[in-house]
């Protein structure tokens, strides 16, 4: 009998942690580009992730991410969009995390100094720390690495080739789960 309590406790705990979520989160967005024949350069400035997703239990979740960086330049824009895996390590509120994801990164530039479209597919990794106030609510924070390896290479009109290498991202968000 108690092991009959003991399994339907577990199993009633699995199930309640299942359901979509949708999650926003900021941070510093640093990406890095590279030109022909010179150094490296970046920009570094406020990205924006809003995501949806669903917890298969506590520890596995699956989402869909959209993410907007304000490059501050004129008439420019940086966004990228995919879809990431995290596993939430342990059972208590307070749960580390690492993930993965796969997406593709567009960024633009028209101005009269500038006109290229540097677009391609991105892979990255994720780790961080979720903190969860009850069933429905939880912070996280966290650090993001994404390479843009599949990325197209800009060349400019004098010959200049122009690509975007890699970003990285500190960001902290809010989660809401149905």
């Amino acid at each position: 009998m108690i092991k009959q309590v003991i399994v339907s406790g577990i199993l009633s705990s699995a199930l309640m942690a299942a359901g979509p979520y949708v999650g926003l989160d900021m941070g510093r967005v640093n990406v890095d580009y590279k030109a022909s024949g010179a150094s490296k350069s970046s920009v570094d400035d406020t990205g924006v992730t809003v995501k949806g997703g669903y917890y298969f239990n506590q520890n596995n979740r699956v989402y869909g991410f959209y993410q907007y960086v304000d490059p501050n330049t004129e008439n420019a824009t940086f966004k990228q969009y995919g879809l990431g895996y995290d596993y939430l390590i342990g059972t208590s509120s307070l749960k580390p995390f690492v993930g993965a994801m796969v997406g593709r990164a567009i960024s633009k530039v028209d101005n009269i100094n500038n006109k290229f479209d540097i677009s391609g597919t991105l892979v990255g990794v994720q780790a961080g720390v979720n903190y969860s106030f009850n069933s429905n609510v939880s912070i996280e924070a966290g650090y993001r690495y994404l390479d843009y390896a599949g990325a197209d290479a800009y060349e400019s009109v004098d010959g200049v080739t122009v690509e975007a290498t890699s970003a990285q991202n500190w960001f902290a968000g809010l989660n809401f789960k149905f």
